[in-house]
């Protein structure tokens, strides 16, 4: 049986979730909210594009709300939703305790994906649980179930974090073309760079990171003098600082 999914928001970030979940075979209603993108889904991947929400709600067994956060509620407020229907969440920063009255009889779960969800790479939050959501979220990369609420707030600052890592690379990438490097290998090296350590960390996860560091800063090796510079600098303190800022209600 085809499950039909209803997008509430057809902005940046379904743009680019978009051709992952087109491979699962569900049914997509999108709301015209968006028009230019919601027109671009329809004839790329054959959605229906219907100008009222309810609508979508009414047709859909699960409903991504995809809104600016602070519009969210009243979005939803507006809408009457279904005992056993699932309303999925992508509203960054938004907790349930906002948006579960107003979408109730329906399940809420909160999810937290990126756009590299176009690549099928994007590790995406998720709580609480869900089959349904799992199902489809995992066509746009590996799904991270979180046991408890609290754990959503701090662990979604990664999603910014992953913003961050391509300003570094940017940088990198910058100061290897300058040392007269073609572009296009500098901009591919300090990517793939990125990426290798990356899978090393995660295909090593019972080695400490730590370790897996003092392994390649070996004495007198660069590796090694180059960190004592960025330590010298505390050049990973700013890093935390502004992990610490994401979450300040202030």
């Amino acid at each position: 049986m085809t499950t039909t999914i209803g997008i509430i928001g057809a902005g940046h970030l379904i743009k680019h979730m978009m051709p992952a979940m087109a491979k699962t075979g569900s049914r997509f209603l999108v709301s015209e909210r968006g028009r230019k993108t919601s027109a671009e889904l329809a004839e790329q991947y054959g959605v229906e594009v219907l100008s009222d929400n309810q609508a979508i709600v009414d047709r859909s067994d699960l409903v991504i709300v995809a809104v600016r956060p602070f519009d969210a509620v009243e979005i939803c407020k507006a809408l009457t939703f279904a005992d056993g229907q699932t309303v999925l969440s992508l509203c960054a920063g938004l907790p349930s305790s906002d948006l579960a009255p107003v979408v109730a009889p329906a399940d809420l779960v909160m999810a937290m994906p990126v756009v590299a969800a176009q690549f099928s790479e994007s590790p995406t939050l998720m709580f609480p649980e869900n089959q349904k959501c799992r199902e489809l979220l995992e066509s746009c990369g590996p799904v991270l179930a979180l046991k408890k609420e609290d754990s959503f707030a701090p662990a979604a600052t990664i999603a910014c974090y992953y913003g961050w890592v391509q300003e570094l690379i940017s940088q990198m990438s910058d100061w290897v073309s300058a040392q007269g490097v073609d572009p296009e290998v500098a901009r591919l090296l300090t990517a793939q760079m990125t990426r290798a350590a990356a899978t090393t960390v995660r295909e090593r996860p019972t080695t400490p990171t730590s370790q897996l560091v003092s392994e390649l800063a070996t004495p007198r090796s660069f590796t090694l003098k180059g960190l004592e510079v960025l330590h010298e600098a505390d050049a990973f303190t700013p890093w935390k600082r502004a992990a610490d800022a994401l979450l300040r209600t202030d």
